[in-house]
């Protein structure tokens, strides 16, 4: 998942780096509307893969889960049809 998360960031962050040159100026018009919306909507993606990768939790593995498994001596065959 770490993978994904971070070729996502790169992404964004490669279509932004190449897009802002091409964006109109930010003004009163339409295409300024259209540069700052753009703008805005790409900084959430980067922000919200980035804050993923810095506040990530990551699973806590119990000694539990794996005592309450039953031997594969006790496991009965269950029928498929």
């Amino acid at each position: 998942m770490k993978n994904r998360l971070i070729l996502s960031l790169l992404g964004a962050l490669a279509l932004v780096y190449f897009a802002v040159p091409y964006l109109p100026e930010i003004g009163t018009g339409l295409g300024g509307w259209f540069s700052a919306i753009w703008l805005f909507f790409a900084l959430l993606v980067i922000g919200g893969n980035f804050s993923v990768l810095l506040f990530r939790r990551y699973p806590q593995q119990t000694t539990e889960s794996t005592s309450l498994k039953r031997p594969d001596k006790e496991r009965k065959r269950v029928r498929q049809y």
